[in-house]
């Protein structure tokens, strides 16, 4: 089966983003983009294009990320983040794994949201397993 053009847009953002490629990424992004963490009080959410391109660039250069296992809802793309380090992301609450859901709307990433384990995720995706 042929990926998703939105599958394929989070696999382009975070390559993009590994690379440090922050035209071509901030391109990606709508200017009122959010992020927000798996723990309330991890880190401060980020609210604009310019919070979320720098903490893209920084978490996705410094560990590596990579987005795998993906689950294509439509507008919204499920995933796993891989890479090293993953246990040193989210400050106060240290997690072996990371799952985001991208919300995506004309191609562009709206928002992000980070959940510390894929149950947690498919909730909030509405997803019955």
């Amino acid at each position: 089966m042929p990926e998703s053009a939105n599958v394929a847009r989070v696999r382009e953002v975070y390559d993009l983003a590994r690379h440090a490629k922050h035209q071509e990424l901030r391109g990606l992004l709508v200017e009122d983009v959010t992020w927000d963490p798996a723990r309330e009080g991890a880190w401060k959410p980020c609210t604009n294009v310019d919070e979320v391109l720098k903490t893209l660039l920084w978490r996705a250069g410094m560990n590596k990320m990579r987005p795998s296992d993906f689950i294509d809802l439509g507008d919204r793309v499920l995933f796993r983040v891989r890479g090293r380090g993953m246990g040193r992301l989210g400050a106060k609450g240290f997690f072996q794994r990371l799952f985001q859901i991208v919300v995506l709307r004309g191609g562009k990433v709206v928002s992000i949201k980070d959940y510390a384990s894929r149950d947690e995720a498919l909730a909030a995706a509405g997803v019955k397993r």
